[in-house]
């Protein structure tokens, strides 16, 4: 007869765990006992698994004496800067590094290696700068700067089948690097609008090994990039349309090009890209009830003007910035170019890294603006005190508070396309709409910016909401940046949409009008069939 084995007492086993720390090494100690015997005895005894530190005193001390800067080392490592200062508490580390301190004082040793600008955070340079002098192999570019450059990723979504002819003018046999090459059809038929067109793309695609081929259900194309992993922070994007700057929500660039100069870089790899000038806006104070990134947006619009922006890079910061989803500085970064902004950037932060989490496989380098960067021009903002707003027809910088134009009637709600049209958007206005009827006088068109928002949509009931109140639930899909492309309006009819375009025809008759607004007010107007402001219904 065996005899009994002794099991170890609750201060028995936490004692070994001190100081042997995993499960099998508990168990050689204990003479051989399996590891899972050891756990189970654990279990029993309500004794957690010791748990590794998830980073350890050298790698912490490591950066610190690399950088000198919590905010930068916790990008290092992918977490806050206030977690990277607990963790160098919990170590004691916490005096500055001796090369920083004599940086501070300007001393210019002979023989000392001074650190270099990019990793002091004292170079002079905004974000856009530095992308471009990394995509360009340079160590520092100016403003207006004209260099060449090879784009981490080039997005063809508009004319694809005339690029593959101009790149095969350009004597191109194959492309430059077909995983940086990203193909979205945009429109339900081809290129010239027929189905052979769509086979003609799909066939290049294939024999040219494209894998990032994307058909049209997939839905917008900057909405499909971000969801699928391919934009990292720090990523140079280009872009055959206009609104690629939405990229810029996660912290990277993006500048639209011409399909002549896509297929050109098709077939060299390389782009020449002008450095745009940097203006930087802080938007400060808290957001009323009713109002949203869209609206925040909209008041940014409405004090600056097209001469004061056009072709410039805009990087935005402040608290409010700091509290927006990715979804919302999408939104900010998309309607930026509707005032001639070029390149829209929001900065790298929690959020940013909360949202690439299980989306990327690839390490993250997020890129940051020097503490000295040189900016064009700086303004702030402060939202305190801001009202829903909605911008009015002929342009979208004709902006007024909705309730200035409140009770106009409209006959036709459009929720939806790339700027507004993502699972947040769906459900503020599932939200006003629950328990209530879309107004027999109009119609209201809900068209989810991609397949991925659609099913995450229906998996939360929000389209079922959204029907139920009487909406068209329309096909995942761009459409164009007013609204789906089957919505003409006539003569004298007036359309609210969330889209980014109200120039006269945008969707149909010159003399229709088309107001964009946000989502909460898309939802809230669809109810009464004239537009309203959203405060009442927001929580």
């Amino acid at each position: 007869m065996t005899r009994r084995r002794n099991i170890p007492t609750k201060a028995e086993l936490i004692q070994l765990q001190k100081l042997y720390k995993t499960d099998e090494k508990i168990g050689e100690r204990l003479g051989g006992v399996p590891a899972y015997l050891v756990a189970y005895w654990r279990r029993k005894k309500h004794v957690p698994r010791h748990s590794m530190p998830k980073f350890s005193e050298k790698e912490v001390k490591s950066l610190w004496e690399r950088f000198g800067d919590d905010d930068r080392c916790g990008l290092e490592l992918g977490i806050s800067k206030a977690a990277f200062y607990n963790w160098r508490r919990r170590y004691g580390i916490r005096e500055k590094p001796a090369f920083l301190k004599l940086e501070q004082l300007e001393l210019n040793l002979p023989g000392l290696k001074q650190p270099s600008p990019s990793a002091s955070l004292w170079g002079k340079q905004t974000v856009a700068q530095k992308i471009l002098a990394r995509t360009g192999g340079q160590e520092k570019v100016e403003a207006g700067q004209t260099i060449e450059v090879e784009p981490d990723l080039a997005i063809a979504g508009d004319g694809v089948g005339g690029i593959i002819e101009q790149f095969s003018g350009h004597g191109g046999k194959y492309v430059f690097d077909p995983g940086k090459i990203i193909i979205n059809l945009v429109h339900p038929l081809g290129a010239d609008g027929t189905p052979s067109a769509r086979a003609y793309i799909r066939e290049f695609a294939g024999r040219q090994r494209m894998r990032n081929c994307y058909d049209y259900p997939e839905g917008s194309c900057h909405q499909v990039v971000m969801e699928q992993g391919h934009m990292l922070p720090g990523h140079l994007v280009v872009g055959t349309m206009p609104d690629v700057a939405a990229v810029g929500c996660l912290a990277g660039f993006g500048s639209p090009i011409s399909a002549d100069t896509m297929a050109g870089l098709w077939a060299t790899g390389k782009v020449p890209l002008e450095v745009p000038a940097t203006i930087r806006i802080d938007i400060g104070g808290r957001k009323s009830r009713g109002v949203y990134a869209r609206d925040i947006v909209l008041s940014v619009i409405k004090r600056l003007t097209t001469e004061e922006c056009a072709g410039k890079a805009i990087e935005f910061y402040g608290s409010s910035i700091s509290q927006m989803s990715v979804s919302e500085r999408f939104t900010v970064c998309n309607l930026s170019m509707t005032i001639g902004a070029r390149v829209a950037v929001c900065p790298f932060d929690a959020a940013t890294r909360r949202y690439l989490t299980g989306r990327v496989t690839d390490p993250v380098a997020p890129v940051l603006a020097d503490k000295d960067a040189v900016y064009d021009d700086i303004y702030q903002i402060n939202i305190d005190h801001l009202t829903p707003q909605v911008a009015c027809p002929d342009g979208p910088a004709n902006i007024k508070a909705v309730s200035e134009v409140e009770s106009l009637p409209v006959n036709v709600i459009v929720l939806g396309t790339c700027a507004n049209g993502r699972f947040d958007d769906l459900r503020v206005a599932a939200e006003i709409l629950r328990g209530n009827k879309v107004h027999p006088d109009c119609r209201m068109l809900v068209q989810p910016a991609s397949r991925i928002t659609y099913l995450e949509a229906l998996r939360k009931g929000l389209i079922r909401i959204l029907a139920e109140a009487g909406a068209v639930i329309l096909p995942p899909g761009y459409g164009n940046c007013s609204g789906p492309s089957w919505v003409q309006l006539g003569a004298g009819e007036r359309a609210l949409t969330t889209g980014n375009n109200n120039a006269p025809g945008c969707l149909g008759a010159e003399e229709a009008e088309v107001y964009l607004c946000s989502p909460a007010t898309a939802a809230a107007s669809a109810v009464n069939a004239a537009i309203t402001d959203p405060t009442r219904y927001g929580r």
